[in-house]
């Protein structure tokens, strides 16, 4: 776990800390389930922002080679990870949908109340 960031490399920082995390991923020195750090001590370990720390771990997860919880980023088997394997996650779509749908009339409704309400007001403030 020694890799570094190459200031002369002329890919992104995220993708050179996304292929340095991958490595260690297929290579074992990170085992499926296994925690794969915080943003902040991966930041840190590779002297890179917290944000560009995100987007390593966003391109890891579309390789499918890390899951992230509510807890952190774990490794994932690299013999079971696919492209595109955020679906596997647990969503489940028709029920995302029709919260979306809830959502979306929730929304039409308070934007109905807030134009009844601005018609009632008195021009000029009160």
């Amino acid at each position: 776990m020694s890799a570094e960031i190459s200031k002369d490399d002329p890919r992104p920082e995220s993708e050179q800390a996304a292929d340095i995390l991958r490595q260690e991923i297929l290579s074992g020195d990170i085992k499926p389930g296994a925690h794969v750090g915080s943003v902040r001590d991966l930041a840190t370990r590779f002297k890179i922002s917290g944000m560009t720390m995100q987007r390593a771990l966003a391109i890891l997860r579309e390789d499918g080679l890390i899951m992230t919880t509510s807890r952190g980023s774990y490794a994932r088997d690299p013999e079971q990870a696919t492209e595109g394997s955020e679906a596997d996650v647990g969503v489940d779509l028709p029920e995302v949908l029709r919260q979306l749908e809830h959502l979306t009339s929730q929304v039409s409704e308070l934007r109905g109340r807030l134009e009844a309400l601005e018609s009632r007001s008195v021009p000029g403030g009160a």
